[in-house]
């Protein structure tokens, strides 16, 4: 009887709150909750708050995460844990995604994405280079940054990376995207532009989190009808309609080209894709392999694009077998 009245009570006690109320849809972003650890960062000429994690030893050679899209730094953290017994890891909530401070549609652009990266090795290592591994649009960052910067990057590790060209994401589209950025729906969300009020933000993101959970994305998986686990505290929706916009799309085209340069990156590049995932190990072979002058793409079993929840050990294990630390 008593669960039944505390059951009772959190129910009314949530009827009562206001959508609009700050943490009611989703968590507060970093520069609304002062406790969560941050940094500031000047990009495209603004100041933000970005939300960072960090794990082990500073004096440890530095290791960036970069996280995909739909995602923050929560669904990476047993990555990060696991290496971070040799290496300082540091992972953040790219600007307007997860718990970092939400930005204008002005300020994201590729070229804006790369500087981030550049903030981020000012801060945690201004001096050598770091090791970068990309999951997903985060492996097609890596690769841009790496394509900009190969000076900057110790060594590059890509999971199922995003087709790194317009010209690969044409061909490949009907097959990996589920869903589109550009029906009515995205556009009524993100239509105030650049004057989204912090809760209009909220709305955004709460809606976009149900994607993660729904069958939009059964090409990603080994059960389409049942996707696993992807644990984040929020998505960041307004960046993931801006940066749509900022590729292109498979109308008018897709304009992008992250690799341009990444011959000039000669180390070993290590590609891990998944048996079931419609960005899995073929296309992997097939696409994104001969960008790389030095590239080596390794399958994983019964898994599909969230591998590091499917398949955690042979993941890690692919991991630290490439890293030179270990």
């Amino acid at each position: 009887m008593k669960y039944i009245c505390c059951w009772f009570f959190v129910v009314i006690f949530i009827a009562c709150q206001d959508i609009n109320d700050l943490g009611v849809l989703v968590p507060p972003t970093v520069d609304q909750d002062g406790n969560l650890p941050r940094v500031t960062v000047n990009v495209a000429g603004h100041q933000r708050l970005i939300h960072v994690r960090t794990f082990g030893n500073s004096a440890n050679p530095v290791l960036f995460v970069l996280h995909g899209s739909y995602s923050d730094t929560r669904a990476y953290r047993n990555i990060c844990e696991s290496l971070s017994d040799r290496y300082y890891v540091v992972i953040w909530d790219q600007r307007g995604c997860g718990l970092s401070e939400r930005i204008s549609e002005e300020e994201f652009t590729l070229e804006s994405a790369v500087e981030e990266i550049d903030r981020m090795k000012e801060i945690y290592s201004p001096q050598l280079p770091v090791t970068i591994l990309g999951h997903s649009w985060g492996g097609g960052l890596t690769t841009l940054y790496t394509s900009a910067r190969p000076t900057n990057v110790a060594q590059l590790l890509l999971i199922e990376p995003m087709p790194l060209t317009g010209d690969d994401m044409q061909q490949l589209f009907k097959t990996i995207v589920d869903f589109s950025y550009f029906d009515e729906t995205w556009n009524n969300l993100a239509r105030h532009g650049e004057a989204i009020s912090p809760q209009g933000h909220a709305q955004i993101d709460y809606r976009a989190m149900m994607i993660l959970r729904s069958t939009m994305t059964s090409g990603y998986h080994c059960d389409g009808n049942n996707p696993p686990e992807w644990p984040i505290h929020r998505v960041g929706g307004f960046v993931e309609y801006v940066r749509s916009k900022r590729l292109g799309n498979p109308i008018s085209g897709f304009t992008y080209d992250f690799r341009n340069g990444i011959l000039g990156y000669t180390s070993e590049v290590l590609i891990l894709g998944g048996s079931c995932s419609s960005l899995g190990y073929q296309m992997q072979v097939t696409y994104s392999q001969p960008h790389f002058a030095n590239a080596r793409v390794i399958e994983i079993k019964n898994a599909g694009h969230r591998m590091n929840m499917e398949q955690f050990p042979t993941v890690i294990t692919e991991i630290k077998n490439f890293l030179n630390e270990y």
